[in-house]
């Protein structure tokens, strides 16, 4: 006899296109497989400065000293500088892909930086399998297809996917989260709850962004599957996904806040709610939504709900859709500047627009070989069009000279020389390529989302109180002093300058112009 989810799979599959061949579904598969990974691996070793430089030398700070802390083969100064570093830097999530890059350095003996990259392609794909199970579980295997399509060649996800922070880790443990739950949904049983509720604990613990649709996803189907509170309270499955969803990461905070208190300022600088009535924000968020789905794929994926043959799957979707809502409106300046703020929306919407597509596939009335013919044939140029526009793009990006001007600037300093100043990713290029200190002067930006919290600057004071103690001042970012005239003028007027080039700027903090 066949469970309720065979008996509801085998009503819901029409016998069409990769439902009805086998052979060409598993061929299908493979291909963009082959496809993804291939725009993935091309220009494996290039610097990680294509995608959010910042966020990505943040990481391999951290795993560099990581890796030194044990290593008995460089010099003392060295070992001493990357190991200061990685403490400097701030905790923001737990450190699981630094761990894991540091680990592999001390297998193979050295720091090999695109390590890092190759963990997240493993990720990213792991997370379109599980994608494909998903959707073919939910929909059909017309479905699955897309979902996977979309999944592993939409232009920046194939690159987003390639970087050194813990998103692709996130999308991936999201994904399987939801699978937990659509397992739940359709057999509630203990052991369907552990993995529903394990791994959407280790997503949050991950990064702890995500609690929001995965959140909102459980609340809807634990109260869509338990008709009244009470029975709701009596389920141990309903506890054991609770307990398992939220005791990660409760941990970590305990560690993070009470244990080594490093957390407590990643809670600032989050929460504006005067954004919610500036209709930029609004805009800057659709933006971002189209940079990375694409806004026809956003609202057919919001279309994909109402299509959707279960009622409790539907339940599922609209409440994922709601909780990314919620996350925006939580951290309006993150949503509205930093796109991959918005990774956790990707596999909601394959979700929702893999069911349209499969829809689509239904409603040939007359499905013959010229009609899968034309399907595979859009279906094969969105992903040769796709994975083209990934390969200029990665092939376009040359950061050879960049990383051996920063090599070079490892000879402009002293060791003892104390230096602060405006330059690239916070400094991060000069710490990790110059293996040079440098303590970073806010950007404009900085100084933007700073009085967006209530916070006055007297920017006279601040420099003086910043400066002190200082030998340089070295600018690497010409546009960004000028942006800030105030400092430049301060520069200028005295402050002589030891060394100028067409690159950077020394500015002498000991010598001042006299009068």
């Amino acid at each position: 006899m066949k469970s309720d989810h065979e008996n509801i799979e085998i009503e819901q599959m029409d016998e069409n296109l990769f439902n009805k061949h086998r052979l060409l579904y598993v061929i299908s598969i493979v291909v963009i497989l082959l496809i993804g990974l291939g725009i993935r691996f091309y220009d494996l070793t290039e610097a990680p400065l294509d995608f959010h430089p910042t966020r990505q030398l943040y990481s391999a700070i951290k795993a560099r000293g990581m890796f030194y802390q044990d290593l008995q083969t460089v010099p003392a100064w060295q070992k001493e500088f990357a190991v200061g570093l990685w403490k400097k830097q701030g905790l923001i999530e737990p450190p699981v892909m630094e761990r894991l890059t540091a680990f592999t350095y001390k297998i193979i003996g050295q720091e090999v930086l695109w390590i890092a990259r190759i963990y997240s392609i493993f990720f990213w794909t792991l997370g379109g399998l599980a994608l494909l199970s998903l959707t073919k579980r939910m929909i059909d295997k017309n479905a699955a297809v897309f979902a996977l399509l979309m999944f592993m060649v939409m232009p920046y996800t194939a690159i987003a996917s390639r970087a050194f922070q813990p998103d692709p880790l996130m999308v991936m443990l999201m994904i399987f989260a939801i699978w937990g739950m659509v397992r739940w949904i359709d057999q509630d049983s203990i052991k369907n709850a552990i993995l529903a509720g394990l791994f959407t604990g280790l997503a949050i613990f991950i990064k702890s962004v995500v609690i929001f649709p995965l959140a909102f996803a459980m609340i809807g189907i634990v109260f869509s599957q338990k008709k009244n509170f009470l029975s709701l309270l009596r389920s141990k499955s309903v506890w054991i996904i609770g307990i398992l969803a939220i005791l990660p990461y409760i941990l970590y905070m305990i560690y993070g806040l009470v244990i080594i208190g490093d957390l407590q300022s990643q809670f600032s600088l989050r929460f504006f709610p005067q954004m919610w009535i500036d209709p930029v924000f609004w805009l800057r968020w659709i933006e971002m939504i189209n940079h990375v789905v694409g806004t026809e794929f956003f609202l057919a994926a919001i279309i994909g709900i109402f299509l959707l043959r279960k009622t409790s799957y539907r339940i599922l979707l609209s409440a994922l859709f709601i909780g990314y809502f919620v996350y925006g409106i939580t951290f309006p300046y993150h949503m509205s500047t930093h796109d991959y703020y918005q990774l956790p929306l990707v596999p909601i919407v394959a979700i929702g627009v893999s069911v349209v597509f499969s829809q689509i596939i239904s409603g040939i009335k007359l499905p013959n070989w010229l009609s899968t013919l034309a399907i595979l044939s859009v279906l094969g140029f969105y992903m040769i069009y796709n994975a083209w526009n990934v390969r200029v793009t990665l092939a376009r990006n040359n950061y050879d000279n960049e990383v051996k001007f920063w090599e070079n600037m490892s000879g402009v300093f002293e060791p003892d020389d104390r230096v602060i100043g405006i330059s690239q990713d916070y400094g991060y290029r000069l710490n990790y390529w110059s293996w040079t200190g440098i303590e970073n002067w806010m950007s404009t930006s900085d100084f933007s989302v700073r009085e967006l919290a209530g916070q006055k600057f007297d920017l006279l004071n601040l420099f003086m109180e910043q400066t002190q103690g200082m030998d340089y001042f070295l600018v690497t970012q010409m546009a960004e002093l000028n942006n800030q005239p105030e400092i430049r003028r301060i520069l200028y007027d005295n402050y002589q300058i030891r060394e100028e080039t067409g690159d950077y700027i020394i500015f002498d903090l000991n010598q001042k112009i006299e009068d």
